[in-house]
């Protein structure tokens, strides 16, 4: 074998080498013994292949070292990199510079005005890419902080929402007997009550079913913190089907219309979790509208990355500052018995269901005239 193809044959493999190891070998504390002599093998090769190339009166010779240099200051860091740069300079003068192979000052001053120009771009290359090293070495670090923060967060909201699970469950039984309590004085002892006490004793119930009824809401929404992300293959029309199915017997006497703009497709996720999400935002559609016909409109947008799904409708519409607000557990932006009651939950749920599987939800409103609701599920078949 020629000593041209023992050279390229060499150069290629230890390329090869270096690519196949470069993310280990780029986080290696540099400037150490190992990174130097790298930096002077990496010019040995350089040498030998402009020796392979042309004889030394053609010159040329930054062509194969500007590239040694490069690579040892992507793999030493900055002082491999330097250390390279004047080792260059030193071949290029010994070498290449006439008189040929002569370390002379004749040799010294012919080669003043290349050599100077080398070593500005070398210094420049190797602080470029040590500046390139520090800051992946900042990035990686704020990443891994990043993470780390990330899990602790998950962790802390992991444990809040349990904590609010099994503090919601626990005061049920509690509620309960002040509920019955206030049942039994109501019947055996109604006889003995004036009117405002028979009304006292009707708050009471009242209040406590209420309550009964918020602390349900806290306890579904807290689930969804804890409980296991179920990720499997879902036909969103056949989810959408059993929910219009179900609300179908309580619209029929108001006089409400689904309408459904093509076929939802298929995602990852968890049938009876995006089932909630299109029951809550359909009765929210539902009880929301105040217009003697009715109607909602639901379907996906294929063409964005992921899909958009979308659930209009031609209700009361919702005023642009209380857009995030709707979002709060248990906020409402009307009385408390006005458009059929209700906890202020629904949404808030929705919110986390659909944050859980990686999505987002927002909307757009005109008052007056109706909104309309976008999300997107992460992870889509």
């Amino acid at each position: 074998m020629s000593l041209s193809k023992l050279i390229n044959t060499f150069a290629h493999n230890l390329i090869e080498w270096v690519v196949e190891r470069l993310p280990a070998i780029i986080h290696r504390e540099r400037g150490d013994a190992l990174n130097f002599l790298i930096a002077l093998v990496l010019m040995g090769l350089a040498l030998l292949l402009r020796l392979e190339i042309a004889p030394v009166s053609a010159g040329l010779q930054y062509i194969t070292f500007f590239p040694a240099i490069t690579l040892a200051a992507v793999v030493g860091g900055l002082w491999p990199g330097i250390f390279a740069t004047m080792l260059g300079l030193s071949l290029a003068t010994f070498i290449f510079t006439v008189p040929y192979y002569s370390f002379s000052f004749e040799a010294i001053k012919n080669a003043m005005g290349s050599n100077l120009v080398f070593l500005m771009d070398g210094v420049i290359v190797c602080s470029s890419i040590e500046a390139m090293h520090r800051y992946r070495a900042s990035y990686a670090a704020e990443l891994i902080e990043a993470r780390r923060q990330e899990a602790r967060v998950v962790a802390l909201n992991k444990s809040l929402d349990e904590f609010t699970y099994i503090a919601a469950h626990d005061l049920k039984e509690p509620l309960r007997g002040i509920h019955n309590y206030a049942s039994f004085l109501k019947e055996d002892y109604a006889p003995r009550l004036d009117q405002d006490g028979q009304k006292y004793i009707d708050s009471i119930q009242r209040l406590a079913g209420r309550l009964s009824t918020l602390i349900d809401s806290l306890m579904s929404y807290s689930r969804l913190g804890v409980a296991e992300v179920v990720r499997e293959p879902v036909d969103v029309d056949n989810v959408l089907d059993g929910v219009a199915e179900d609300l179908n017997r309580l619209w029929t006497t108001e006089g409400i219309v689904l309408h459904r703009n093509g076929l939802l497709g298929v995602v990852i996720g968890d049938a009876d979790r995006i089932g909630e999400i299109f029951q809550n935002l359909f009765s929210n559609a539902a009880k929301y509208n105040d217009k003697p016909s009715k109607w909602i409109e639901v379907g996906c947008d294929h063409g964005s990355v992921p899909p958009v799904f979308y659930v209009r409708d031609n209700g009361i519409g919702i005023a642009p500052q209380h857009h995030e607000n709707i979002f709060r557990i248990f906020k409402r932006l009307h009385e408390q018995n006005k458009f059929g009651g209700g906890t202020g939950a629904g949404l808030t749920i929705v919110k986390k269901i659909v944050e859980r599987y990686g999505g987002r939800i927002w909307l757009e409103s005109v008052p007056g005239e109706g909104t309309v609701f976008y999300f997107t599920l992460s992870g889509d078949a």
